[in-house]
């Protein structure tokens, strides 16, 4: 197990957005969304297994955060 914090980049920038993918990473079993930056173009979070910070930045951006952008754009 490699526990890991990583900063996450934000494509969305309502609140609700940031809350909607905030909480969808929470449910995700492993990871907790810690924080969001003050100018809310960083979103932090806490995996309990992340040996590719990258591959993780990837699944977010490519899955939780897309489908988002999908459905409020």
């Amino acid at each position: 197990i490699s526990p890991g914090l990583i900063a996450y980049p934000l494509r969305v920038n309502r609140d609700f957005e940031i809350t909607l993918l905030a909480n969808l990473i929470t449910l995700t079993p492993g990871t907790l969304s810690v924080d969001v930056s003050e100018d809310r173009r960083t979103l932090y979070i806490h995996a309990i297994d992340v040996p590719d910070p990258d591959q993780l930045k990837r699944d977010i951006a490519q899955g939780f955060e897309r489908k988002i952008l999908e459905a409020f754009r």
